[in-house]
């Protein structure tokens, strides 16, 4: 039997043990150790341990000894990536995992993935390790098909077989950059997990998929077009995610494309990512407890109508949320927010008690904060995460005009959570951004924040040293009055 090869060339792995600390190889009537007590233990439990490593790792590890010559072949994971896109590469990779499928002994696999930069001429290939996978049982499958090319022509994408679509082994199902069509029932009984990415999906694929898949727990839909409702009745199923989707799409005559979801038995949603001029609606979410609402949407800036369609958008998946406990925006749905708070709009009052935002502190988005603060009244937790290279620059036109270093000594409001709820505060990315933005925030907090337990400064300055300026902002900031006599403020790396 023997082994395949990927690379030109393998590198010779030097293996050594620590010396036991109990146990001297000196000094009389001390015991040694038995010479080599990995190599003692079954087959079974090497494998299983072989399994952890890449699977070119696993390979190598035949040059240890006669013992572990074939010990390779009962590795139960089986895990292959190429982010090589020449065509001898490819070849190479392709023929690789023949080889090593060929010579795999073990009955049952635990994991089959696979991520490479596929072309139709592939597909029998491909083919024979799904048919793998169905045989020897596999709990979960990874099919990653990169197209590195950019150019995303369905018509050349792998065809999911219909033998995968009645497989009862599977608990976890990935397929990126495939075409996911079955013409039959879907008999996915002990499924948990689903993610597709970047593949056209109809409205009656995805409810036979989640009428064929009884024990779903998570679903998750990236890049993911051709549907405009998803509508999810089975209680089973606890998150969904949607990350991204169908951006070309600018609906009929000009007007915004709805992306409805209803989910009564759900948990967690997250709906991230750009959604083009798509708007997003809730039906019955009433089950909701953990809501990431990060996406964004185009804004055209020679149509003034976008305002009102965004904020009468925001109003109402916020109405759809006043009953969740924990949520998450992201800097679009801030500015959005902004906008209400500039034409005096208001939002419903919320029972969150977990608000992070993720942007990070600038004028675009002060009267945003301001909002959420003044419709989170049982607010006990804020995070705000910032990250300006996920920021974008919308709507200059109506906030242009807010002074973000005096916004928040000029405010009239009284926040009912600063002065009842709020407990911890967490300031994520500190060193990443102007931190004269952020030290009248700051400031603000600790003057009103009259039951603030803890303030947490994670600067995130990527292990360097504290620049000049953030040390002595950081005194500055510790010289500010507390409102709330047990107040600490903790700084982090």
């Amino acid at each position: 039997m023997s082994s395949p090869t990927y690379s030109d060339s393998e590198s010779e792995i030097p293996l050594t043990f620590p010396r036991s600390k109990r146990h001297s190889s000196s000094g009389s009537g001390i015991r040694k150790p038995a010479a080599d007590l990995i190599t003692a233990l079954p087959d079974s439990v090497l494998g299983h341990v072989l399994s952890f490593l890449p699977i070119e790792d696993a390979i190598r590890s035949q040059i240890l000894s006669k013992r572990w010559q074939y010990l390779w072949t009962y590795s139960t994971s089986l895990v292959f990536r190429d982010s090589n896109s020449s065509d001898k590469s490819v070849s190479d990779f392709v023929t690789f995992v023949d080889r090593t499928l060929v010579l795999c002994a073990c009955s049952k696999v635990t994991k089959l993935g696979v991520q490479f930069a596929y072309e139709p001429d592939y597909a029998s290939n491909v083919n024979l390790w799904t048919r793998f996978a169905a045989g020897r049982g596999a709990e979960e499958l990874q099919l990653d098909l990169v197209n590195y090319s950019g150019d995303f022509d369905v018509d050349d994408y792998y065809l999911v077989p219909e033998l995968l679509y009645t497989n009862s082994s599977f608990k976890a199902l990935q397929f990126s950059e495939c075409k996911v069509m079955p013409k039959g029932v879907v008999c996915w009984h002990s499924l948990k997990k689903l993610s597709i990415g970047r593949a056209k999906l109809s409205e009656d694929v995805i409810q036979k998929i989640l009428a064929g898949s009884p024990v779903l727990e998570i679903l998750e839909l990236c890049y993911c077009y051709g549907f405009n409702r998803v509508h999810v009745s089975d209680a089973s199923l606890k998150k969904l995610i949607l990350r991204d989707g169908d951006y070309d799409d600018d609906g009929d005559g000009g007007h915004h494309p709805v992306l409805e979801i209803s989910a009564p038995h759900l948990h967690s949603l997250e709906i991230t990512g750009d959604l083009g001029r798509k708007i997003c609606r809730l039906g019955d979410v009433s089950s909701l407890v953990d809501a990431n609402i990060s996406f964004r949407i185009w804004y055209r800036y020679y149509c003034s109508d976008d305002y009102k369609v965004h904020t009468d958008m925001f109003a109402g998946l916020l109405q759809s949320l006043v009953h969740v406990k924990k949520i998450t925006l992201g800097s679009w749905a801030i500015q959005v927010l902004s906008i209400m708070e500039a034409k005096g709009l208001h939002s419903p009052l919320l029972k969150c008690e977990c608000l992070t935002l993720d942007t990070d502190i600038r004028k675009k988005v002060l009267p945003g904060i301001a909002h959420m603060l003044d419709s989170s009244r049982n607010l006990e937790t804020l995070v705000i995460s910032s990250a300006p290279y996920h920021c974008h620059e919308d709507f200059w036109d109506e906030l242009c005009n807010v002074g973000e270093k005096h916004y928040w000594t000029s405010t009239e409001k009284s926040f009912m959570c600063l002065m009842f709820c709020l407990q911890k505060v967490k300031l994520i990315g500190f060193g990443l951004c102007k931190v004269d933005y952020y030290l009248p925030f700051v400031q603000f907090l600790l003057k009103n924040a009259r039951v603030l337990q803890k303030m947490v400064i994670d600067a995130q300055t990527g292990g360097c040293n504290w620049p000049k300026e953030f040390s002595q902002a950081a005194q500055k900031l510790l010289s500010f009055p507390r409102s709330s006599p047990n107040a600490v403020v903790l700084f982090c790396e």
